[in-house]
């Protein structure tokens, strides 16, 4: 089992290097953290999930930059994301368990009209113009599956093995107007109109045993996930970049309730093809590597809450596209017993 760990630290490291793709953009920003957790049969996980992200800021490439830096027929100038992402899981054996992902998303996007053009390539008066959305709406739900090639034995130290297959569908909004009826570029859509086809694989292994604050001692594990998503055309055929992301995490519960949690989350995205619309394909895709710690607390034996702060320490996007410094993840997650 040490040759499965070091294959999936290979993969954490060489995945950045190997993959073909020239790295896309997060889109609307989601840089999802790991949540994946071992399942035992006739258990039901119910977890929500909020996060923030305020693309405030502007870049090229890998520099701090400003509106309009590289014109367009519009430039963006500032999206807030309010997400919630409700997640049902159950084991239905030892080995085998199943998920659905429902996201609801609240969006405010800002943008300057340039030479008298829309986004969407409309003729209007010279100039200048401002256009704002905030809508609300669902998002394209998740639904996957997931087998364990090994399972942890029965006092957790034992090497876990996953493996994961999920499909995005096609139910989010994907017409979302302003208050002039103006309908907002895909991009900023809660859903895209296509199926995404996602694989993954996670292993965990607890590497050593540290003291607690109240004298006992605690498991420490390291788990690493290695997943892709595979985008299809949605809406005017537009097909957001292919994505590689990997995760690399630990934990450390200094009290039997309260623990310090701590993930490197890596995305990887292709170019999009931006199909029938009048989107830039060159300021689309990039790479990112975020430092996300968090903390976690036991409320109950079956309820649980827990924060993540991601702080981007590497990112590099296609062309210009918004950033934001940080990203915020709250959530509850409740255990269930079936039986």
């Amino acid at each position: 089992m040490r040759l499965q760990f070091y294959l999936i630290l290979f993969l954490f490291f060489l995945i950045p290097l190997i993959t073909k793709q020239t790295y896309g953009s997060c889109g609307s920003a989601v840089c999802p953290l790991d949540h994946h957790h071992y399942l035992e049969g006739g258990w039901l996980n119910i977890q929500y999930a909020y996060e923030y992200i305020n693309q405030e800021q502007i870049y090229v490439g890998s520099q701090r930059s400003f509106v309009g830096a590289i014109p367009h027929h519009h430039d963006e100038v500032q999206t807030i994301n309010n997400r919630s992402v409700l997640t049902v899981q159950t084991g239905l054996t030892d080995r085998l368990g199943f998920a659905v992902e429902l996201p609801f998303i609240n969006r405010e996007h800002h943008h300057i009209v340039n030479n008298g053009h829309s986004h969407n390539g409309d003729d209007h008066s010279n100039g200048s113009e401002w256009e704002s959305w905030n809508f609300s709406g669902l998002g394209d739900v998740v639904v996957s599956g997931s087998y364990s090639l090994s399972l942890p034995d029965l006092m957790g130290y034992g090497p876990y093995l996953n493996i994961q297959t999920g499909l995005k569908l096609p139910t989010g909004m994907t017409d979302a107007r302003n208050t002039n009826g103006t309908i907002g570029e895909i991009t900023i859509q809660p859903g895209t109109g296509s199926y995404d086809y996602i694989a993954g694989i996670s292993y965990r292994q607890v590497m050593l045993g540290l003291p607690t604050l109240d004298g006992t001692y605690t498991a420490m594990p390291l788990s690493a996930t290695v997943t892709y998503q595979h985008n299809g055309k949605g809406v005017d055929d537009y097909r957001f970049g292919d994505v590689v992301q990997v995760h690399l995490g630990t934990e450390y519960f200094f009290l039997e309730r309260a623990g310090l949690l701590l993930q490197i989350n890596g995305r990887f995205q292709d170019y999009a093809d931006v199909g029938q619309t009048h989107e830039p394909r060159e300021n689309t895709g990039g790479r990112w590597i975020f430092l996300s710690p968090g903390f976690q607390m036991n409320v109950s034996s079956i309820v649980e809450t827990y924060s993540f702060i991601q702080i981007p320490i590497y990112r590099h996007y296609n062309g210009i596209q918004q950033a934001a410094p940080f990203h915020l993840q709250l959530g509850v997650r409740a255990h269930i017993s079936l039986l």
